[in-house]
């Protein structure tokens, strides 16, 4: 990552320890999650917020009942999914705050962090669970929540100028400073996202699980970018000869990570509310977005200098895609296509495991996009020759 001359990012293997454990909670996260909207249990529980150690202690459950003979699975799977959340909250905490160590602005950086977390808490406290049950709207205290929400923005100012500064010193931290600040806001949004689609059912529950399953995929990618920007120092990509050459590989890797963004839309779209026209676009772009790899497979071949970069990523994102159009189409005709009314949740075993592959795999397409898309941008451009020196065969 020293394309223009930076600093080398300091503390990179350290960086990417945090990032593999945010990695590996995250899955777990994701398959949970993905279960539960499967299972259609999220809302098997409508109290929240609910603490990490919930399950241990939960009044409705008789003392007698330990929560490992608990016969509701899908009450089990939405509160370990909740106690993932906090696990993955605080894993991504810890490696933003070591995003911004030896950061000329480390104090502003980790006020704005501290800011998000205590305006976060103070939300969520602002809701009183027992009321919530048979008044969802007047159960807030609004003036707690209004707190809270302004020393959230406050948190998100001071982390915008940590940036501005490191930006003016143009080190290679800058970047991963950005892309980590998105994340931690990422899996902030996400965990008031899910508690408000508990929460606020009623009103707009749908909605909400929709935002809710969209954004999580879009974090875990940028966890994955977050990897793979670590990791360009010691892998750096070779230059390429004009820039005609190095705009035509951008195009064609920003055009594939927007189309996986379309995707995802469309995909939720789909899952939750079953809508002929999303069914269509879904089908298209799992068609578009296999030669968009092909394309750039291609570009990797044009081009001898970058095929280590993009040959190899493209290749494998290739057959992942194909096995996941594999398994949508198998979804789709377990779900529209038996001749029967429409079951919205899974009913047996192959079932959820087609539908939650599937789903999976597109978190991963998505996430692999997004790193082609990063390798692209940071392609240099080779020195150009002086005009005066003579050239072979002159």
């Amino acid at each position: 990552m020293n394309r223009d001359g930076n600093a080398p990012l300091h503390g990179a293997d350290g960086m990417k320890k945090l990032v593999w454990v945010s990695i590996l909670l995250t899955l777990p996260l994701l398959i949970l999650g993905t279960l539960v909207t499967t299972l259609k249990v999220g809302m098997v529980d409508p109290l929240w917020p609910t603490e990490p150690w919930y399950l241990l202690n939960d009044p409705s459950r008789p003392d007698s009942i330990p929560f490992w003979k608990e016969d509701r699975t899908g009450y089990l799977l939405e509160h370990i999914h909740r106690v993932f959340g906090y696990l993955v909250g605080f894993a991504v905490l810890i490696q933003t705050i070591a995003f911004g160590h030896k950061s000329r602005s480390m104090g502003v950086w980790i006020f704005g962090i501290a800011a998000v977390l205590v305006g976060t808490v103070l939300a969520m406290t602002s809701i009183d669970r027992t009321l919530a049950l048979s008044d969802p709207i007047g159960a807030v205290q609004p003036g707690i929540l209004r707190a809270g929400l302004g020393i959230i923005l406050a948190g998100m100012g001071a982390l915008f100028v940590t940036l501005v500064v490191e930006y003016r010193e143009k080190g290679s931290r800058r970047f991963v400073m950005s892309l980590g600040a998105l994340v931690f806001l990422g899996v902030i949004s996400q965990g008031l996202l899910g508690g408000l689609r508990v929460y606020l059912n009623a009103v707009g529950g749908t909605q909400l699980a929709c935002i809710h399953g969209a954004l999580a995929q879009v974090v875990f990618a940028g966890i994955i970018g977050l990897l793979a920007l670590i990791t360009l120092e010691k892998n750096p990509p070779s230059a390429l000869p004009t820039p005609k050459a190095r705009r035509g590989v951008i195009i064609w890797t920003h055009g594939l990570l927007m189309l996986c963004l379309l995707q995802l839309a469309w995909a939720v779209w789909l899952r939750h509310f079953h809508h002929p026209v999303a069914q269509r676009l879904h089908l298209f772009f799992g068609c578009l977005i296999p030669a968009f790899i092909v394309g750039i497979h291609l570009k990797g071949l044009q081009f001898r200098e970058i095929f280590r970069w993009f040959g190899p990523a493209s290749g494998m994102l290739f057959i992942l895609v194909l096995f996941q159009v594999l398994l949508g189409i198998e979804a789709w005709i377990g779900k529209f296509g038996t001749g029967k009314p429409l079951i919205e949740a899974a009913v047996n075993f192959g079932q959820i495991g087609i539908r939650t592959t599937h789903t999976l795999l597109g978190a991963f397409v998505l996430a692999g996009s997004l790193v082609l898309a990063m390798r692209a941008s940071f392609i240099p451009l080779q020195p150009s020759l002086d005009p005066n020196t003579p050239q072979a065969g002159g």
